[in-house]
């Protein structure tokens, strides 16, 4: 008997629970203000260390996130954004070195989990909240032929802020934005070895639309 009314009671107490949950889901879109000038070269010969550089550019994704009743939610995220990347080829021609720049786009996806802290309870019109998390980064390889290797993948994590509007029942506006770090990607030569590594730093845009249920 004890044992039935200790099962009803972790049933219900997990069906209370989850009642209080808010679930939203999320489309965005975003700008991506990487602007990375020092990510190594491809010349194992003469590097420099600016030879290879990367700017973000726009981008999209979206969100699914688990609210309490109160003031905290839970978030995965996944977006996905290109980038320009920028690099220096050199070749001997004839005795002479040749310098030639090679542009191609590469896509930056992301994928983060977040805490969220909001300022106001759940049910009010204005959200706006601060937040916290880990994410995973890939960078895409270009297409550049004397390219060593493939794509890059590096962690870290971001913290921001955002708020939420609600339009109409079940329904919100978001804006959000993020600084995120996370390692510097594709491990290129580096004029001193003890430069090489470190971190990349960048902030993050978007605004989109939740639907709440």
């Amino acid at each position: 008997m004890l044992r039935k009314l200790f099962v009803c009671s972790i049933f219900l107490a997990g069906f209370t629970a989850l009642d209080a949950q808010k679930f939203e889901f999320s489309v965005n879109g975003s700008y991506l203000r990487l602007n990375e000038k020092e990510l190594g070269s491809i010349d194992l010969e003469d590097p420099e260390d600016t030879d290879t550089t990367l700017k973000g550019e726009y981008g999209y994704g979206a969100r699914i996130t688990l609210n309490t009743r109160g003031y905290y939610g839970h978030e995965l995220s996944y977006s996905q954004s290109r980038a320009k990347m920028r690099t220096v080829i050199r070749s001997v021609v004839s005795g002479s070195t040749v310098s030639e720049i090679h542009e191609d786009r590469v896509m930056v996806q992301q994928l983060s989990y977040n805490f969220l802290i909001y300022f106001m309870p759940a049910g009010e019109r204005w959200r706006p909240f601060v937040t916290g998390g880990l994410m995973g980064v890939q960078y895409g390889a270009p297409n550049f032929s004397a390219w060593p290797g493939g794509g890059s993948r590096t962690y870290g994590g971001n913290y921001g802020a955002g708020i939420k509007f609600q339009l109409f029942p079940h329904m919100l506006f978001r804006l959000d934005f993020r600084d995120n770090f996370a390692g510097r990607p594709y491990d290129l030569k580096f004029q001193d070895v003890a430069t090489s590594g470190g971190i990349s730093r960048y902030m993050e845009g978007s605004a989109g639309f939740s639907i709440t249920f």
